[in-house]
């Protein structure tokens, strides 16, 4: 099926999604008026895909391919989805952050141990010089909307119709489309990439995050250099993050320098993950980003967030995808000393376990404190960088 007719224009998309439930509206935050850094990303029209033109269909790829290649990290627009549901999404983002008490949460609380993020994480349950994490987030996966509501808290319940169609959406439209774009970029078929996604259930082996970083105290940021969550890579094959105002993700350019990420409105900030750079043997970048305090005159906001991480199938085993012929000639397998050892590569899901049971709880080469830059570890056979 052409991507065209799965991709529902906005006047059909935003009433299927605009719940009926009260909730406090989700206030816009001021844009900062400090003066940063800011990285230059490169910006693509998921329209520019259905054009009649075949020149901007080949400037869509040629402009894709560089900034996957080289920045890892670009702004997608013509996504179909309206500031009104991204408003709503937020204030329900925010009701599910501040609105619902801890107590009533602390029933659901994700699996981590077990290498799962599906349920929700609480802040203060990681810790790093006597400072704990002020990251909370909860995620939906295609089992949270299988209609056994018990496995959410009461007060979230009235609006999973609305979580899931958003989620759906996501996932099965604009993951859709930009996946077709990469597969052209690989120089595959257009949708080789997405039949290595699953289409069981409402978002695959995928999860919807709806995510808060709460404010900390001086002390706090002093302590910790500021950061909040630590320079990375995503567990899964892209991740989408909806464009808000605060100022907080860096992300660490090819000169080796932090940059930070300006909000523009409509947009999608969308990033090559770990699993992608498996498949395509490094040859698309899965970027380190991180999260930092925000500028002065944001700094004491609950920086309210939604992300979609899109996984390949779990049971997909993250070898380079050779069929692709620039795979073929510049990629390099991640694994190769499991292979070479007579192993085969982890699948997706093995992968997204072990990253998500060590977050948090790295076993680093060497001990860094916070600012001090990279460490490693090795996880399945293979180093990982992060940047503390």
């Amino acid at each position: 099926m052409a991507t065209a007719a799965v991709l529902s224009p906005t006047h059909v998309f935003a009433p299927e999604i605009q719940g009926n439930q009260t909730l406090p509206a989700w206030k816009v935050p001021a844009t900062t008026q400090e003066s940063l850094d800011w990285v230059s990303l490169e910006t693509i029209d998921l329209n520019d895909l259905d054009s009649d033109d075949p020149a901007v269909r080949a400037s869509l790829i040629s402009r894709s391919k560089h900034a996957l290649s080289v920045d890892g990290f670009l702004y997608v627009v013509g996504t179909g989805v309206t500031q009104e549901t991204i408003e709503r999404q937020l204030a329900i983002t925010q009701h599910i952050i501040k609105g619902i008490a801890d107590e009533e949460k602390a029933g659901y609380t994700a699996k981590l141990s077990e290498g799962s993020y599906r349920g929700h994480k609480p802040k203060g349950i990681w810790s790093r010089e006597g400072v704990v994490d002020n990251i909370e987030h909860y995620n939906f996966e295609s089992p949270s909307f299988d209609g056994n509501i018990d496995q959410h808290p009461p007060s979230l319940r009235p609006f999973l119709p609305e979580i899931q169609a958003f989620a759906d959406y996501t996932y099965n439209h604009i993951v859709r489309k930009i996946l077709e774009i990469i597969s052209l970029v690989l120089e595959l078929p257009p949708g080789a990439l997405w039949k290595l996604h699953s289409q069981d259930g409402v978002i695959g082996d995928s999860c919807q995050r709806y995510m808060g970083y709460h404010p900390r105290s001086q002390e706090d940021e002093e302590k910790t250099k500021n950061i909040w969550s630590k320079g990375h890579t995503d567990y899964n094959t892209i991740s989408l993050l909806f464009s808000q105002p605060i100022a907080a993700l860096q992300i660490l350019t090819p000169n080796n320098e932090w940059k930070w990420v300006q909000h523009h409105d409509g947009a999608v900030v969308v990033n090559v993950a770990d699993a992608l750079d498996f498949l395509t043997g490094g040859v698309l970048k899965a970027t380190r980003h991180r999260v930092i305090r925000p500028p002065t005159d944001q700094s004491d906001i609950t920086r309210l967030i939604l992300i979609h991480f899109a996984r390949a199938r779990g049971a997909l085993v993250l070898n380079p995808l050779y069929e692709s012929p620039i795979v073929k000639r510049d990629g390099v397998h991640a694994f190769q000393d499991r292979i070479d050892a007579g192993e085969r590569a982890p699948t997706q899901a093995e992968w997204l376990a072990e990253r998500i049971k060590r977050t948090g709880y790295e076993e680093y080469t060497e001990h860094k404190k916070p600012g001090e830059g990279r460490v490693q570890e090795r996880v399945l056979g293979r180093q990982v960088d992060y940047y503390v």
